[in-house]
């Protein structure tokens, strides 16, 4: 319940409340308020918008309907709002909208990816360190930071799997980076249990077997994403295309 609470108050404005309720009914004995976007209502999702206290309160989770992401951070009992640029300029055009957010979240995952990759690849670096144990803390906290920005892409992309018309490669890459996040941080634990001093063959070969995996998915699901980064941003380019054709004739 406290999620929406939060996700409420994106609109304050004095209204009047004269006879509101009989208009659109109430909601725990607030006035509903329709939102209308160029003429076309807003769908109420679990919230309406409503009257209260004499100010007009809107949930950001209504504004997802004109390409708004909206994404709630437990953590931090915090709301991101990114706004696309498609909200302003052409608010009409859904498919552009959600092209555009598209774009946006999956170069989020890519970032992650990258950092996955990355970090991957460290681990190595670590490992092949004489005085490794002394870096442990260090390890631990390059890891907290990487699993920050996992944890906040993965949150962006589900929230934009309700919106989109076909999820399917999005939840894909989802999943695939949940593997490459799981595979990077076995072998996380693995490199730190080496470091203190508990290094045996079998276990050297368990290492390198996992720090290979670990490499090869995060390194596939980076290029995965980029492929379809790409192949939207050449629907993008095309649309544009379009578009200026249009305006020029």
């Amino acid at each position: 319940m406290k999620r929406f609470i939060l996700l409420l108050l994106v609109l304050s404005v004095p209204v009047g409340v004269a006879g509101a309720a009989t208009l659109n009914g109430d909601f725990e004995g607030n006035p509903i308020v329709q939102v209308t976007s160029e003429g076309q209502h807003l769908k109420v999702d679990e919230l309406p918008a409503m009257i209260y206290k004499d100010h007009t309160v809107v949930p950001l989770s209504m504004l997802r309907q004109l390409g708004v992401l909206v994404t709630w951070n437990p953590a931090t009992y915090s709301v991101n709002v990114t706004m696309p640029q498609s909200v302003s300029a052409n608010p009409l055009n859904p498919a552009k909208q959600e092209l555009e957010n598209l774009m946006n979240v999956y170069q989020w995952l890519k970032d992650t990816d990258t950092a996955l990759l990355t970090f991957s690849q460290q681990l190595q670096q670590y490992a092949n360190l004489a005085n490794g144990n002394e870096f442990t803390n260090q390890l631990n906290m390059d890891f907290e930071e990487l699993m920050k920005q996992y944890n906040e892409s993965s949150q962006i992309a589900l929230n934009l799997i309700q919106t989109v018309s076909n999820s399917d490669d999005l939840k894909s890459i989802i999943k695939n980076e949940s593997v490459a996040f799981n595979n990077v941080l076995q072998t996380k634990n693995l490199l730190l249990f080496k470091l203190t001093g508990n290094s045996m063959p079998e276990f050297e070969k368990q290492f390198g077997i996992s720090l290979l995996n670990a490499t090869r998915t995060a390194q596939k699901n980076l290029n995965n994403t980029n492929a379809i980064l790409h192949e939207l941003q050449r629907k993008n380019n095309e649309l544009l295309q379009v578009k200026s054709s249009n305006t020029s004739t």
